[in-house]
């Protein structure tokens, strides 16, 4: 006997010229057959749907910290306060204990807003400290012209500049720089080029002055300011240069020479060309950066501080927009990573929401009522395992490659109006102990292909059944 290839055919068939010999067709068979078609059809749409569409399963894992690193986490922020100045705007960090500095600023910046709220320019901190005066003696003749509510904005448009100091009584910075700005009037007086101008000075604890440092929200002494007459509204400038005679009567005498009618870029005034602005237009200020935190609970506080100043903490307004704020590394690190859109496919759309659930909040502080807004923000990392490739057989809640981890919270916000209670922001938050694992559920290559098989067999074996079925049952009848 011979072997030949043609005897391993498992798919013989029926010589053509024998067919009509041994087969017959009906109509019930071909419309069983065109059913068949048609459901097939629709088993090969349904399992390629299903072949194509990504579902998400999601776990809880107990945190394990192998690396001391990993006892920190990094917060991005991005605030606009419209009432605060960066000149006064501190940031601090404590943890559950109250140890102070619980925090380290890996990145601080500060940037000035105008009353519209846009940013002017940069705020840089003085590499030195200002050296105020402190035992200067006047003795001859007030140079200064006291004002008052009644006669404050007239005054204004009198002179091109006004350069006015407004403060309290029986205040030691109030007390010393009395007699250094009358010193310093009496200097600019005696200088005959500079015209046009008013040297003048408001009591806010007189009764005719305290309504006028209310509405000019003066909320910060001395507050030493430049009103231009071609200025709108409330449009001012502040001095925050060093309170002696030879400093004010330089500064004094550039802002003079300006004139009233400067751009903004003018009105940033560095007299002594020390590289600090000595005065600005700014009456707000943008702070935005990075923290590294403990993970641990802890509160993280923004607010007016000052060792040459004292602030009227009633009309100190701490009312702030937050524009960003999340945890762990910033959108701009992670849109770096070819990773991220994957991941950015897996989370769900809510969890998605919460890793920056604060931004575009605004929270405004109530009128003349000191007002503390506290945040109490729930930390909870999630972890999302990037998928395999279609054609590999493991474990789809494991990866080779590192996963993309990420942090989202959600808030609570409460306003404390106490008298007495320095306004401040706090932002309370507290890291939970466990992550939220995500991953891809989607069948691979060979799930795929082996459905295919599945449906086409089992059409042809049920639709036989059913064929011999419906025959019998004609037959019989």
């Amino acid at each position: 006997m011979t072997f030949s290839f043609k005897s391993l055919d498992f798919f013989r068939r029926v010589k053509r010229e024998l067919v009509p010999e041994i087969t017959e067709v009906s109509w019930s068979g071909s419309v069983l057959s065109v059913l068949a078609a048609l459901g097939m059809l629709f088993l090969f749409y349904t399992e390629f749907v299903n072949f194509t569409t990504i579902e998400t399963e999601s776990r809880l894992l107990l945190d394990k910290y192998k690396d001391p690193k990993d006892d920190t986490l990094q917060l991005n922020f991005n605030i606009d306060f419209p009432h605060l100045k960066c000149d006064f705007a501190k940031i601090s960090a404590t943890n559950f204990m109250g140890t102070h500095m619980a925090g380290m600023a890996l990145r601080v910046n500060k940037v000035h807003l105008d009353q519209k709220g846009k940013a002017i320019a940069r705020h840089e901190e003085r590499k030195t400290p200002l050296q105020h005066s402190q035992n200067e003696v006047h003795e001859g003749p007030v140079a200064t012209k006291d004002l008052t509510q009644e006669k404050f904005h007239s005054t204004l448009q009198d002179h091109a500049v006004t350069i006015v100091s407004f403060c309290v009584n029986n205040y030691i910075w109030c007390d010393m720089l009395d007699p250094v700005w009358e010193k310093s009037a009496v200097q600019l007086n005696d200088e005959a080029a500079l015209t046009d101008y008013l040297m003048a000075k408001v009591n806010c604890t007189d009764p005719s002055a305290v309504a006028l440092c209310r509405e000019e929200s003066v909320d910060t002494y001395p507050s030493i300011r430049v009103y231009r007459k071609a200025a709108q509204g409330k449009e001012h400038e502040v001095y925050h240069g060093e309170r002696s005679v030879a400093a004010i009567t330089a500064w004094a005498t550039h802002i003079i020479q300006q004139g009233h009618n400067v751009p903004a870029a003018s009105k940033l005034v560095d007299a002594d060309k020390d590289g600090s602005v000595d005065s600005h237009n700014g009456v707000g200020c943008r702070m935005s950066g990075t923290l590294k935190v403990q993970k641990a609970p802890g509160m993280i506080k923004i607010r007016a501080e000052s060792d040459g100043h004292a602030f009227d903490w009633t009309t100190m307004d701490v009312s702030h927009t937050v524009t960003h704020m999340s945890f762990g590394q910033s959108a701009e690190e992670n849109k770096r990573k070819s990773a991220a859109s994957f991941a950015d496919n897996v989370t769900p759309p809510h969890i998605k929401a919460a890793i920056t659930a604060m931004n575009g909040k605004q929270f405004s502080s109530a009128k003349d009522v000191p007002t503390t807004h506290e945040h109490m923000l729930k930390v909870v990392p999630h972890k999302v395992v990037l998928p395999h490739k279609r054609w590999s057989t493991a474990s789809q809640e494991e990866s080779v490659m590192p996963p993309v981890e990420g942090f989202s919270y959600v808030f609570h916000s409460n306003n404390l109006q106490k008298v007495g209670e320095v306004p401040e922001v706090r932002l309370n938050f507290d890291i939970l102990p466990y992550t939220m694992q995500f991953w891809y559920k989607q069948d691979t290559l060979y799930d795929f292909l082996t459905q295919i098989c599945a449906i086409i067999g089992g059409v042809f074996v049920v639709s036989g059944i059913a064929w011999r079925i419906l025959d019998k049952v004609a037959r019989f009848v």
